[in-house]
């Protein structure tokens, strides 16, 4: 019986290790998040928040929203600009368990021919009677004068103007191809 819980306790462990970097509340919230809702999202109110760990920098013209949409004829996959909204540094925080270095918090949202397409596709969505869809948010760096091997950043998405952000992943450490 002793061994029975150990098992137990390590896979809770390792199940909670494994979501560390995506609360339970967003997992929650795409739960009830169907393409009924989707269809009615207002794309000028979808925003992304991104924070990233100084000195990195994203590179503005290469992040991008993508969207994959399956239906039972097809899979199809849409690419959206994001402009920068605004940009400001946050400082240094100290922390209970660690301390977060001083970011940059970027908002972004969608370009205006992104708005145009992102409503064809909310059309293709009533049309096409979706069985699943994913969303990605990815973006470059800019150079910088140290080598980067690794970023520390949060992605947060806004998907309604009279709601708050919600957290897709948080202080998660990306390993940078080069």
């Amino acid at each position: 019986m002793l061994s029975i819980k150990k098992i137990i306790i390590v896979s809770f462990t390792l199940f909670v290790a494994g979501c560390a970097n995506i609360p339970i509340s967003t997992m929650l919230e795409f739960r009830s998040f169907d393409e009924a809702k989707f269809v009615q999202l207002a794309p000028n109110h979808l925003l992304t928040k991104i924070h990233l760990d100084k000195p990195a920098e994203i590179k503005p013209d290469k992040t991008w929203l993508t969207l994959g949409v399956s239906s039972a004829q097809e899979e199809r996959s849409f690419k959206y600009n994001l402009e920068v909204i605004s940009e400001k540094t946050l400082p240094a925080e100290s922390g209970w368990l660690s301390d977060i270095p001083s970011r940059t918090e970027y908002i972004l949202g969608l370009s205006p021919k992104a708005i145009k397409e992102f409503t064809q596709l909310q059309e293709f969505m009533k049309s096409a009677s979706p069985t699943g869809f994913d969303l990605h948010v990815s973006t470059g760096f800019k150079e910088s004068e140290s080598e980067l091997n690794a970023v520390t950043m949060s992605i947060f998405l806004k998907l309604y103007a009279n709601e708050d952000y919600f957290t897709l992943f948080d202080r998660a450490a990306l390993d940078i191809e080069q």
